[in-house]
């Protein structure tokens, strides 16, 4: 009989659990406060990663009509107001995403509560399955658009007027085709930087 040597593995050895956004937001809070705490179990299954940071945020992506929803029913009436730069409110591109649920996703942010700028941001949008967009040229070159052909103002025009996204104080510095990672689906990407 021959006795197995090798050791145990040590509880350092095993894979962590992976922290939640709610222990994230614990940690970084630090006992302050919260109001995007009551967000958490909504946006978590879109966030990207977790704050390491005080300073940083924690990203999301592909934000459904059902996230949206309840997002406009948590968020606080004043917050749903905010806009990143020159986009379209936060409150509006939730309505545009449960107005149009199989065309409108939402990207954005969230700020911790250990800044004194907590929020909730929307950077932009997903559209997908819109055929009349992919009638608009759009070209990724410098100069401007007299010159070039490109047709990004309109396609903006277009896509503000079909989604209701008439508060944004400017178009989006990026319009990029995305393909989804999880459907296959293919649309817009547009990011207010």
């Amino acid at each position: 009989m021959s006795l197995d040597t090798t050791p145990a593995p040590s509880t350092t050895d095993r894979p962590r659990s992976r922290e939640t956004l709610e222990q994230c937001w614990r940690r970084l809070a630090d006992g302050r406060p919260s109001w995007t705490g009551d967000l958490l179990d909504v946006v978590e299954p879109y966030v990207l990663g977790r704050p390491g940071h005080p300073g940083d945020v924690a990203r999301f992506r592909d934000l459904p009509w059902t996230a949206a929803a309840a997002l406009l029913h948590r968020v606080p009436a004043g917050h749903l107001r905010d806009k990143q730069n020159a986009a379209p409110s936060l409150g509006s591109v939730l309505v545009a995403a449960v107005g149009h649920p199989q065309e409108v996703e939402v990207h954005g942010y969230l700020v911790p509560p250990c800044r004194p700028d907590e929020r909730i941001a929307a950077e932009g949008i997903v559209v997908y399955d819109h055929p009349e967009l992919d009638e608009f040229r759009l070209l990724d070159e410098d100069g401007p658009c007299s010159e070039t052909g490109c047709e990004c103002r309109a396609f903006w025009s277009s896509v503000q007027a079909w989604f209701g996204l008439e508060d944004a104080d400017g178009g989006p510095q990026v319009i990029a085709p995305r393909t989804c990672r999880r459907t296959g689906r293919t649309g817009w990407y547009l990011w207010w930087t």
